[in-house]
């Protein structure tokens, strides 16, 4: 299938700077999303977040470039199909809207990034970036997914980058915007429900792709 032009693969690269974005929440929600999505026991993935290593300080530099014949080439190949694939949709869907989808680049990484919304650790999980439009991820929290999580396979893994996709409809559709701009006028707890909801929509977004890509005949089997 084709693969998408808009990935960046910065794995291996240096990082610079020490602001770093808080907290890991996101990802989090993204694994139990994920985990009852195929009946995986919100328990059982709990325990093994709590077991996960903190992951890798904002000054330190990745291990060198991925070599080719790696797995993680294929998982990049796979991922850069999905792209395409919300791609597709989400332009067809924006058309019948009367409106212009503008599509976001997908960023591979190892180990930290920096991106406009600060420096991240891969420990934090894959993340949408409103300030460059762009999606983070490093591929081993697909092994995550698989040998922690017991989510494995191909629509597990694509359902990943079509939940950071919905939030960059969420952001082009000027519902982030909307949700953010109410921290400080809410209390921290109803701003929480704000932002859990946030991302139960984009889990909603990753399945209006499912269904559209369903009937496109383009689904990942």
């Amino acid at each position: 299938d084709r693969q998408s032009e808009n990935v960046e693969d910065r794995r291996g690269m240096p990082v610079t700077g020490r602001t770093m974005i808080a907290g890991g929440g996101a990802g989090v929600i993204i694994l139990l999303l994920v985990g009852l999505f195929f009946g995986v026991d919100p328990s059982q993935l709990l325990t093994n977040l709590q077991s996960m290593p903190e992951g890798v300080p904002a000054d330190a530099t990745p291990v060198g470039p991925i070599q080719t014949g790696d797995p993680d080439d294929e998982l990049a190949k796979f991922v850069s199909v999905v792209l395409a694939d919300t791609e597709d949709v989400w332009n067809e869907i924006f058309r019948g809207m009367g409106r212009d989808y503008r599509e976001p680049k997908l960023v591979l990484f190892s180990g930290v990034v920096n991106s406009a919304c600060g420096t991240a650790e891969s420990a934090m999980g894959p993340f949408y970036c409103p300030g460059d439009e762009k999606v983070y991820i490093d591929l081993s929290f697909y092994r995550d997914l698989k040998d922690r999580f017991q989510a494995p396979g191909d629509f597990a893994q694509a359902y990943v980058i079509a939940h950071e996709v919905g939030h960059h409809v969420q952001n082009l559709l000027g519902i982030m915007e909307s949700v953010h701009g109410r921290r400080g006028r809410l209390s921290e707890e109803e701003y929480n429900k704000l932002l859990v909801r946030l991302e139960l929509q984009a889990d909603f977004l990753a399945g209006v792709w499912a269904n559209h890509a369903n009937r496109m005949k383009q689904i990942i089997e």
